[in-house]
C-alpha cells in the first residue's frame, strides 16, 4: 500500500501540468504538517510538563532537579491489592493469632546501611570500615547467598553442604564479622531466593520445569527455583538458620519472587499460575521463614520491586503481595531507585532526574498500601532501597551523587519512615559526600 501511495503521488506533476501547482499543494501540506507538530508539541507539555514536580530542565546539564517543590500526585488509576478498610470486619482470623506467643526481646536500630558484594568485601575492606567509621553509616548487606546461588562462606549445615553450591568468597570471614561487630556495625545477611543456578544444578527437583523435563532458562540464563515447593522454602530458610549463627543482626531475602520471563507461560510449576497462587506460595515462604528465624533472634526482610507499590499489574506479575507480606515480615525493602521507573510516573516527566519526588511519591504510597495493617498493629516497618548509581543508560538521567543521595534519605523521613534505609550501588563506590559525618 505505501509503495502504490507513493507512486500516485509521484505522477502528480504530469496530471497538474504546471510545476507551480505543485509547489503550491507542497507548500500547503508542509504548513499543516507545521501546525499540527506545534498543536502537538504544546498539548505534550500542557500533559506532561506544565505544573510538574519539576521544570522541564531536566535535560542534562539542567539546573539540579532536586531543589524544585514536591507536588504530591493523588493516584486515581490505582487500587493497590483492592485494598479494603472492612478487612478485619469479622473480627480476628486464625492467622490473625499467628506467633501470638512469640517473646520478642530483639533490639531494632534505625539502619542506615550499603551493599557491598563478597568479592567487594574482601577487595575494599579498610575503605568500607573508614565509611563506616567517619559517616553516619551503621549497617552493611553482603552476600551469604549470592546472585548466582553460591554460598559464599563455610558452613556446619548438612543440608547447605549436600549441595555443590557452597564456594567461600570472603576471606577471613569470622574476623570481619567479629571486627565489625566491634566498631558497632548492624549486620544484615543476604539471600538470593528463587533465581538460582547453582542449587537447582545441585537439586534439580528445586527447579522450575519445561513441560518436556528440561530445567527452564530465563533470557539471560538464569533457572529458578519453584516457589512452589515447599522443600525450597526450607533450603532458603536453612542458609538463613546459618546466618543467625554467624552473628548477623538481619536475614534480607532478595529475589523473593516468581520470574516475568516469557518462558513462564510455557514452564510447569506443578500448580495454576494465578495470581492468587503465586501471592500464596510467595507470602507462604516469608511466613515459612519468620516463623522458624525470629525465635533465634535475628530480624527478617524482604526486597520487593517498588512498583508493586502501585501496581496491582506488576504485583500479580511477581507474586509480591506488598501488604500480606509485610503483616509477618520484621522489615520491608522497597527497592525505589528512580531510574527504575517509566517516565511520567507520578507525574514526574523523567524519575531518575528528581529523586527527591519520586522517592516521597512512593514512600507514600507505601504509607496507603499498609495502613490497614498499621490500624490492625502488626506490620513490618518500611526500610527501603535507594538508589546510590548514575543510570547512564536513561535517557535525561543525572548523576547521582551527595545532593540526589541526600534528596531520597529526606524523601524517605518526609514520608514518615523513620526505620532508615539502604543504599545500593553493585560495584561499591560509595561517597561520603551526601552522608552525615559520625
Amino acid at each position: 500500500m505505501a509503495a502504490s501511495r507513493y507512486g500516485n503521488r509521484a505522477n502528480v506533476r504530469y496530471r497538474s501540468g504546471t510545476k507551480r501547482a505543485i509547489r503550491r499543494k507542497q507548500f500547503l501540506c508542509l504548513l499543516v504538517a507545521m501546525v499540527l507538530c506545534v498543536a502537538s508539541g504544546f498539548a505534550y507539555y500542557r500533559k506532561n510538563v506544565g505544573g510538574n514536580v519539576t521544570e522541564y530542565a531536566v535535560k542534562q546539564g539542567g539546573a539540579t532537579p532536586t531543589e524544585a517543590p514536591v507536588q504530591v500526585v493523588e493516584r486515581t488509576d490505582v487500587a493497590p491489592y483492592g485494598l479494603t478498610l472492612d478487612r478485619y470486619a469479622e473480627g480476628l482470623s486464625e492467622d490473625d493469632m499467628w506467633m501470638e506467643e512469640f517473646e520478642d526481646n530483639r533490639e531494632r536500630q534505625v539502619v542506615k546501611g550499603i551493599y557491598i558484594s563478597a568479592e567487594i568485601l574482601n577487595l575494599k575492606w579498610n575503605y568500607l570500615l573508614d565509611l563506616l567509621d567517619t559517616t553516619e553509616l551503621n549497617a552493611v548487606v553482603f552476600d551469604i547467598k549470592n546472585d548466582d546461588g553460591f554460598i559464599t562462606v563455610k558452613t556446619d549445615s548438612q543440608l547447605l553442604n549436600s549441595m555443590t553450591n557452597t564456594y567461600p568468597m570472603i576471606d577471613t570471614f569470622q574476623d570481619k564479622i567479629r571486627i565489625l561487630k566491634e566498631h558497632g556495625v548492624y549486620l544484615i545477611a543476604r539471600v538470593v531466593c528463587f533465581r538460582d543456578i547453582r542449587s537447582v544444578r545441585s537439586n534439580e527437583s528445586f527447579g522450575v520445569h519445561m513441560k518436556d523435563g528440561t530445567l527452564m532458562k530465563d533470557s539471560n540464563g538464569y533457572t529458578w527455583m519453584n516457589p512452589f515447593n515447599q522443600e525450597t522454602w526450607e533450603y532458603l530458610t536453612e542458609v538463613g538458620r546459618v546466618c543467625a549463627g554467624f552473628g548477623f543482626d538481619e536475614i534480607n531475602f532478595d529475589y523473593c519472587r516468581f520470574s516475568t520471563d516469557v518462558k513462564v507461560k510455557e514452564a510447569d510449576f506443578g500448580a495454576e499460575m494465578t495470581n492468587e497462587n503465586k501471592e500464596a506460595a510467595i507470602t507462604g515462604f516469608v511466613k515459612y521463614a519468620c516463623e522458624n528465624l525470629k525465635p533465634l533472634g535475628v530480624f527478617v526482610s524482604v526486597d520487593v520491586f517498588g512498583v508493586v507499590l502501585s501496581s496491582t499489574v506488576d504485583a500479580a506479575a511477581v507474586g509480591q503481595n506488598y501488604a500480606d507480606m509485610s503483616s509477618y515480615l520484621d522489615y520491608i525493602c522497597p527497592m525505589v531507585y528512580p531510574s527504575h521507573y517509566s517516565r511520567g510516573y507520578y507525574n514526574i516527566p523523567i524519575p531518575d532526574a528528581d529523586p527527591h519526588g519520586l522517592i516521597y511519591n512512593a514512600m507514600l504510597d507505601s504509607k496507603k498500601v499498609l495502613a490497614v495493617n498499621v490500624a490492625k498493629g502488626r506490620c513490618a516497618q518500611v526500610r527501603p532501597w535507594l538508589q546510590s548509581f548514575t543510570a547512564t543508560w536513561v535517557s535525561g538521567h543525572i548523576t547521582y551523587g551527595g545532593p540526589e543521595i541526600r534528596a531520597q534519605i529526606d524523601a524517605t523521613y518526609e514520608a514518615g519512615y523513620e526505620a532508615g534505609w539502604q543504599l545500593w550501588n553493585a560495584t561499591g563506590k560509595y561517597s561520603k559526600d551526601g552522608l552525615l559525618e559520625e
